[in-house]
């Protein structure tokens, strides 16, 4: 008789490319964790995808906010670029997991969230958006009736952008309104273009990591490349070996799936956004969203300038208190 075959168990893309590497980026994201200028707290979310650890600050009666954040840029890291509305919100940041392994305490670029294989094709980013505001009560759980409270407002930042539309076409019901920062999911992945200004400059600095290649991985992305607050990303770059897929997939999500986000939605994107073009993505946007509000910042990269980020926390906040959605107007 044939011995029956054994199916081994699967065994998920290494993560990180050496222990050290692993260290430093838990090191850095706990250096900007204890460096947050305001009082926050940590929460740890159970869903069915495993443990999510979420970074909770701003006043606590103070309207809800979950800011979903971009690749490679967890909760201590992305909420400084929101500063200005930690005052007027009850912020909630959790951080991603890493996509396609098995439920191991392997953490994504210094996030504390437990490692999850979420398949983009059954949209469980937006499944597990869903789990964890239910996990934090900010929507009713599943087959309970709607709350008295109103469901949280949202942003969502570059790849957070494309989970954060994933979430729209999960439980659209769970967003009153919404900001899509040079979001991912409008279009078609540029992939030549991304191949030769982002993967081959950063997997040169990786191979020979000084200055000039630091600047050389990050220019086409970043208005400022020499500002330290990206060390985060050329971190990343070093020690990082897989990457999470895009909610959307490569062509992006269709127009219909698009519609679901039928909340008051602003959309802010960059002219020379090298992931998706300031123009064609604001198209994109006002053709498919029933309520959005464009706003294209002109000669800015996917990362805009300081400069820039603190205007596009004014238009953020005017747009949620235009809407009624916000109790106070920015400062």
């Amino acid at each position: 008789m044939a011995e029956a075959e054994v199916a081994l168990p699967h065994r998920p893309p290494p993560l990180y490319r050496s222990a050290a590497g692993q260290a430093a980026l838990h090191a850095h994201y706990n250096k900007a964790l204890a460096a947050l200028p305001y009082q926050h707290e940590e929460k740890l979310v159970e869903t069915s995808f495993g443990t999510a650890h979420v970074l909770v600050c701003g006043p606590a009666d103070a309207p809800p906010l979950v800011l979903w954040h971009g690749m490679a840029v967890p909760g201590p890291f992305m909420i400084r670029m929101f500063d200005p509305l930690v005052q007027h919100y009850r912020v909630y940041a959790p951080d991603h997991p890493y996509q396609g392994a098995l439920k191991q305490q392997r953490f994504y670029s210094g996030s504390r969230t437990q490692d999850a294989d979420l398949d983009t094709s059954r949209h469980e980013n937006g499944k597990w958006c869903l789990e964890v505001l239910r996990g934090l009560g900010l929507v009713p759980p599943a087959g309970a009736e709607g709350g008295k409270a109103p469901p949280p407002l949202h942003i969502g930042v570059s790849f957070g952008g494309a989970v954060l539309l994933d979430l729209a076409v999960v439980a659209p019901e769970a967003i009153r309104g919404a900001a899509l920062v040079v979001p991912g999911g409008l279009l078609p992945g540029a992939r030549w273009s991304i191949l030769f200004r982002l993967i081959l400059p950063s997997m040169l600095y990786r191979l020979l990591p000084c200055s000039p290649t630091a600047w050389l991985s990050l220019v086409s992305m970043c208005d400022e490349p020499w500002d330290p607050d990206q060390d985060q990303i050329l971190l990343t770059w070093r020690h990082v070996l897989s990457f999470p897929q895009l909610p959307g997939g490569d062509s992006g999500f269709s127009r219909e799936q698009l519609s679901r986000l039928a909340a008051p939605t602003i959309v802010i994107t960059a002219e020379h956004d090298m992931f998706a073009p300031g123009h064609a993505a604001a198209e994109a946007a006002a053709a498919a969203l029933p309520d959005c509000k464009t706003i294209f910042i002109p000669g800015a990269k996917h990362l805009p300038s300081k400069e820039k980020q603190a205007e596009l926390n004014n238009w953020i906040q005017a747009f949620f208190v235009s809407r009624g959605l916000a109790g106070t107007a920015a400062s």
